[in-house]
């Protein structure tokens, strides 16, 4: 089963609902609107479009907002383009008057130093600073090269107060609280304190979307375990990131954020040029193919295409071939060590740890967790369990939220569960929606005996399917019919005697349910022949002749 999770980006290639539906169906956990390329109205359409095929599909995919965020610029120049020599002065000003180059914020003369470096058309031309007055710089050319208008400009290790969001960000996130988007995207996270400012914002607005952390400068990635602890999510914004760092340290860089942010019990994405060459190919490169493998074993939560669905050729089989590497990779992935802390309840964190152990030892078929926030269900994604974790919630929006996780999968599930403490009740709802197999054995996460939902502070066995009746055990997991005589047609014999008479039949049972003990020789008998027993069994119900029952061998616990 896939654990990590895909993100795609909305453009002109996946527009129609056709093509968008079909990648729903292949996999994806989440849609991204990027903010620098929509208008107005866009978040809303977009909320529609998904709400839509979520329904059709019975899928959880939540939307991601993008925000564009505070960019440094350089001005226009005369022509559109200038011309930098290598070796020659420039002086850079907030006016195009008395100054070689402009830039488009006047704060950041008061913030660069002597010496820093300065970057600007994605770190193609390079600058060292020689002096800067506060107001004004004098930088020396590096190397040389063309700038167009609005080139990117770069200061790596600089903090840089340009503000969180911009007018237009703000455009976007109102609409996007209205739209009740599942997460916002922050560009250029360099602290704690830019986190801060839009989850501020956003409640205020009266939103409750998580926070998606970029980062993509030097001193965000300096700042990554603080900016972690912050954020619902922590993404390698490689792009970027790629210009401030040099290329050769981008993929410890990588390794560094997810490290960091998973110790925290923060979740990771990794984007840009996931499977660049399927914006024109039919099949990524086997550069990228190890890209992608290599971001599954360094512990990532999920991947993110960017133009491979949004202007490429080929989004359905971008998303297809990222499901299959997924798919393949991650059943094979190393075992990860559980976060070093967890912003959050101790006892629930004890209890998800405890999940995981338990879901190990027993070789269960999965977690199931009641949770109220998503808050246990995360941690338990970040114990990173070998199993699926299945999180129940009673609200589509805290689905979609989950759905990003890794190895989670959402079921929605009544409104009258969020103030029971009922657990049988709530498997009986399971059993009677088969979302599981009839012997299916789970790690049951709750806040019973107080509430199922909330107050995590419970953790038990429980083997679906309606509950018939346990006993002590020994043996392994059994299925077949009952019987009550020796000479039946059932592989599974009830002896409902004190056992003190009971004599090995030469014919061999799957396995022997005994209501009463019986003697150390004669359990020792029959285990050695391979069938499970169970002694001094309690039954709710009267098993007749030929009723089919599941034992499992562990639990003792019979089901039918």
């Amino acid at each position: 089963m896939r654990k990590t999770k895909i993100i795609a980006t909305l453009g002109p290639a996946c527009s129609d609902s056709k093509i968008l539906q079909e990648m729903f169906k292949i996999g994806l956990s989440a849609v991204r609107i990027n903010t620098a390329h929509i208008s107005p109205g866009d978040v809303k359409r977009a909320r529609r479009s998904v709400d839509s095929i979520n329904a059709l599909e019975g899928t959880h995919v939540g939307l991601i907002v993008d925000l564009k965020g505070p960019e440094l610029r350089t001005g226009e120049f005369r022509g559109g383009a200038f011309k930098v020599s290598k070796g020659k002065r420039y002086k850079l000003s907030s006016s195009s008057k008395g100054s070689d180059i402009s830039l488009n914020n006047e704060s950041v003369f008061r913030m660069i130093k002597e010496n820093d470096v300065v970057l600007m058309s994605d770190g193609m031309v390079q600058f060292k600073t020689i002096e800067s007055d506060g107001s004004s710089a004098v930088v020396l050319a590096v190397n040389g090269g063309t700038l167009r208008d609005r080139s990117r400009v770069n200061i790596p290790g600089r903090i840089l107060d340009l503000g969180t969001v911009t007018n237009r960000d703000k455009l976007f996130i109102d609409e996007g609280i209205k739209a009740g988007v599942e997460f916002f995207a922050l560009s250029f996270v360099q602290s704690r304190s830019n986190v801060l400012e839009l989850q501020k914002m956003v409640l205020e607005s009266g939103g409750n979307s998580e926070m998606v952390s970029k980062i993509e400068t030097k001193s965000g990635l300096q700042n990554i375990k603080e900016i972690a602890k912050s954020s619902a999510f922590v993404m390698v914004a490689r792009g970027d990131l790629g210009v401030e760092l040099p290329l050769e340290e981008v993929s410890l860089a990588q390794k560094k954020i997810i490290f960091e942010s998973h110790n925290e019990g923060v979740p990771t994405i990794v984007a840009t040029q996931i499977l660049e060459s399927m914006v024109y190919n039919t099949s990524p490169t086997r550069a990228e193919v190890s890209d992608v493998t290599n971001a599954i074993m360094d512990n990532v939560d999920a991947l993110m295409l960017s133009e491979e669905t949004a202007i490429g050729k080929n989004p359905i089989e971008a998303v297809k071939y990222l499901t299959e590497i997924s798919e393949y990779v991650d059943p094979r992935a190393l075992k990860f060590l559980e976060p070093r802390s967890f912003y959050g309840n101790k006892v629930a964190f004890s209890i998800s740890m405890a999940s995981k152990v338990v879901a190990t030892e027993i070789d269960a078929d999965g977690i199931l967790v009641f949770t109220k926030s998503g808050n246990t269900a995360k941690m338990i994604s970040q114990m990173r369990p070998q199993v699926p974790i299945y999180a129940a919630v009673t609200n589509g929006n805290l689905a979609n939220k989950l759905n990003l996780l890794r190895g989670v999968t959402p079921i929605i599930v009544p409104t009258k569960f969020s103030k029971s403490n009922n657990l049988l009740s709530a498997i009986e709802y399971f059993n009677s929606t088969n979302f599981f197999s009839r012997k299916a054995r789970l790690v049951v996460v709750s806040g019973a005996p107080y509430f199922l939902f909330g107050g995590t502070n419970d953790v038990r066995i429980v083997t679906m399917g309606k509950f018939l009746g346990r006993g002590y055990p020994s043996g392994k997991n059994v299925e077949g019919r009952i019987t009550n005589e020796i000479g039946g047609k059932g592989e599974i014999l009830i002896v409902n005697s004190d056992g003190s008479d009971f004599r090995v039949p030469k014919r061999k049972f799957k396995a022997v349910i005994f209501t009463n003990g019986i003697s150390i020789e004669i359990r020792e008998i029959l285990i050695n022949s391979g069938t499970t027993v169970l002694t001094n069994t309690s039954l709710i119900t009267n098993l007749k002749e030929g009723h089919a029952v599941s034992i499992d061998g562990e639990t003792g616990v019979i089901t039918g």
